[in-house]
């Protein structure tokens, strides 16, 4: 992924992070986004969300406990970036419900079982070996929502595998560097044994798609 374009997006978390206006503002612009994700996902107070790369300002990870009442836990790699985001989760009176850790998602000693959500960020990277990790160790059943940009500024950002991303389907976002948003769902038995086949031979594994 371009470094300037992860040098823009924590400039803006920073202004944000220092003033309550700014914040509002910033956080229209996830606000759609984040509905669409939550009904497409079907999200609800009963879950446990992972957001990662949570960045300064968590946006999505707050809104989404907002709008839901579930729980969050947010990982970034960039442990500047997760302590500031801590204070502003404290500032927010969000500190029993969101929670912020500086991990990385593509890394050893994280697991991925008691989350029934997991959301990608638009700028994780490495994307496809973060996602093959997770989708590896979650749960069945456990949902993935993944943000992929538009078409136009796909050369900017990490790949996902074509053959998941083809299986999926999706929710489109207008006006934004964010084209649509993909939901996957750990597979049962004979999706497990095409996702070894498929490793075996050296491709990405397959995903069940779910009726969006």
């Amino acid at each position: 992924m371009s470094q300037w374009i992860t040098g823009i997006t924590r400039g803006i978390e920073c202004s944000a992070a220092k003033s309550r206006g700014l914040f509002w503002l910033a956080s229209l612009y996830y606000k759609s986004v984040v509905k669409k994700e939550i009904a497409l996902a079907g999200i609800t107070e009963r879950d446990h969300a992972l957001c990662i790369g949570g960045g300064i300002c968590p946006f999505t990870a707050i809104l989404l406990h907002r709008a839901t009442g579930a729980k969050v836990t947010v990982i970034d790699c960039c442990a500047a970036c997760t302590q500031k985001a801590r204070r502003v989760i404290e500032r927010l009176g969000l500190g029993e419900h969101v929670r912020v850790l500086c991990r990385d998602g593509g890394g050893e000693g994280l697991s991925f079982s008691e989350y029934s959500v997991v959301h990608f960020a638009l700028q994780v990277s490495p994307m496809e070996s973060v996602f093959s990790r997770v989708e590896k160790q979650a749960e069945l059943g456990t949902r993935l929502l993944v943000r992929r940009p538009k078409s136009s500024l796909s050369c900017l950002y990490c790949a996902l595998p074509g053959c998941a991303a083809a299986l999926c389907p999706r929710i489109v976002h207008r006006f934004r560097n964010i084209g649509s948003t993909l939901l996957y769902i750990k597979g049962g038995r004979l999706n497990e044994e095409k996702m070894a086949a498929r490793d075996t031979a050296g491709a990405a594994s397959s995903l069940r798609p779910v009726a969006a």
